[in-house]
C-alpha cells in the first residue's frame, strides 16, 4: 500500500504533520461552507428585500386607488344628497299644491253641500224636488253632465244624443 504524501512510513512525528494539515484543510473548508451560507443568506435577503419592494408598490398604487375611489365616492354622495334634497323640495311643493287643490275643491263643495242639506233640512220627509223634465236638478240632460260632490263631471256611462259610443 502506498503511503499518503507527506506522511513518512517512520516516525510519529510525520503522522502529526498530516493531522495538522488535514485539520487546516477541514477549518478552510468549514470557512469556505460558512462564507456560502453567509452568501446563500444574502442572496435569499436581495431577493426577500426585492420582493418586498415589489409588494410596496403594489400597496402603494392600491393605496392610491382606494383615494381616487374614496373621492369619487364622495362626489357622488353629494350628488346623490343634492338630488334627494331636489327631490324633497319638489314633494313639498306637489303636496302644498295637492293640498291647495284639496282646499280649493272642498271650498267648491260647501256651497253645493249645505244646497242639498238646506232643502232636505226644510222638508226632511220630502224628496229632492224634481224638474219638469222628470231629471234631477244637479242633473244636465242635454250634455249628459251629472254634479258630483266635487263638481260637475262627465259620466262615461251615460250617452248623448246620435250614436252610442262602444
Amino acid at each position: 500500500m502506498a503511503t499518503p504524501l507527506g506522511w513518512s512510513q517512520g516516525g510519529s512525528g510525520s503522522v502529526c504533520l498530516a493531522f495538522d494539515q488535514l485539520r487546516d484543510v477541514i477549518e478552510s473548508q468549514e470557512e469556505l461552507i460558512h462564507q456560502l451560507r453567509n452568501v446563500e443568506e444574502k442572496a435569499a435577503h436581495a431577493k426577500t428585500k426585492a420582493l418586498l419592494a415589489k409588494e410596496e408598490e403594489k400597496l402603494q398604487f392600491a393605496l392610491g386607488e382606494v383615494e381616487v375611489l374614496s373621492k369619487q365616492l364622495e362626489k357622488e354622495k353629494r350628488a346623490f344628497e343634492k338630488a334627494l334634497s331636489s327631490v324633497k323640495s319638489k314633494v313639498l311643493q306637489e303636496s302644498g299644491k295637492k293640498d291647495q287643490l284639496i282646499t280649493k275643491c272642498n271650498g267648491r263643495r260647501e256651497p253645493h253641500a249645505p244646497h242639498h242639506g238646506s232643502i232636505r233640512g226644510f222638508f226632511p220627509n220630502n224628496p229632492v224636488p224634481v224638474s219638469r223634465a222628470g231629471f234631477h236638478p244637479t242633473f244636465c240632460p242635454r250634455m249628459r253632465i251629472q254634479a258630483g260632490p266635487c263638481g260637475p263631471h262627465p259620466r262615461k256611462s251615460l250617452q248623448g244624443p246620435g250614436r252610442p259610443r262602444k
